[in-house]
């Protein structure tokens, strides 16, 4: 025997034909953070679309008048009830405006819609629907003479912070920041 510095193996016949089964991709695991991840993100999207479903049931899509509600004359509105109150428009204060019904005279308050005094004009005939509270009308909707209505928003809620709120009248009183 000799020996052959290279030696070859020597393979069985049967190991020669054989071709090697290709294998098959492996697929990633799935992480745990990307479910979670993708389950706050469909968390997310559920609270936006709730949001977005929320805000648009609070929006006046169509002006409502309650023609049920009986006009009250001026001079006996009283604090914090549900009023309707029908006259000319007086004078114009930006976003607040004079009602006279020929016995009193009302002040109006028509909040951001009334901005810029657009709403109504002088001696125009309105009806106005609304709060009477700390002297004036908080108005909700106004009905025009041609029957149009201008369906207003709510007042925003009263401020609070120092110079704001109730205790801070009389001679002590720190003017308005605003």
């Amino acid at each position: 025997m000799t020996n052959d510095p290279n030696p070859t193996p020597t393979l069985a016949s049967d190991e020669t034909t054989r071709v090697p089964e290709p294998t098959p991709p492996r697929r990633r695991p799935i992480s745990r953070n990307a479910v979670l991840g993708a389950g706050a993100l469909g968390l997310l999207v559920l609270g936006f679309a709730g949001g977005a479903a929320a805000w648009s049931a609070t929006q006046h899509r169509d002006a409502t008048f309650d023609t049920a509600l009986v006009t009250t004359p001026i001079a006996q509105l009283s604090d914090a009830s549900v009023v309707g109150i029908a006259g000319q428009v007086a004078e114009i204060y930006g976003n607040k405006f004079v009602v006279s019904d020929g016995a009193g005279k009302a002040l109006v308050e028509t909040g951001r819609a009334g901005e810029g005094g657009n709403l109504v004009s002088t001696g125009e005939t309105v009806t106005v629907q609304g709060r009477f509270r700390d002297g004036f009308l908080h108005a909700s909707a106004i009905r025009h003479a041609d029957q149009r209505i201008d369906q207003l928003d709510p007042p925003p809620p009263p401020r609070h912070g120092p110079g704001q709120g109730p205790r801070d009248v009389g001679p002590d009183a720190r003017p308005n920041a605003d």
